[in-house]
């Protein structure tokens, strides 16, 4: 057995950006299928927002035991949710972009 430590609570961010991204690809994928694609967006991204707070504060606690690999899937695994992410942002309209605003 190796001398690494591996840490059962990373791995599970890790798959929890992954069902994310899932999520949100769907949602990309059919957005005209979704009955309130708007507010299941909304939603993703509130997800998504603690995720990453979530992640931030595993990496301040963790950070001195997690080996590169692991930091490396972590890392990863957040870049790729955040790309998704964007393409979210091409399926609303100006008008929909206004009214999130106010």
């Amino acid at each position: 057995m190796s001398s690494e430590y591996f840490d059962e609570e990373g791995l599970l961010k890790v798959i929890k950006a992954f069902e994310l991204s899932e999520a949100i690809t769907k949602l990309n994928w059919n957005w005209n299928n979704y009955p309130n694609p708007i507010k299941d967006a909304h939603e993703l991204i509130a997800m998504s927002q603690k995720l990453f707070i979530e992640i931030s504060e595993y990496e301040q606690r963790m950070s001195s035991k997690l080996n590169q690999y692991q930091k490396d899937k972590i890392h990863s695994a957040i870049e790729d949710l955040g790309k998704i992410l964007s393409y979210i942002k091409n399926k609303i309209k100006p008008s929909e972009i206004l009214e999130i605003v106010d």
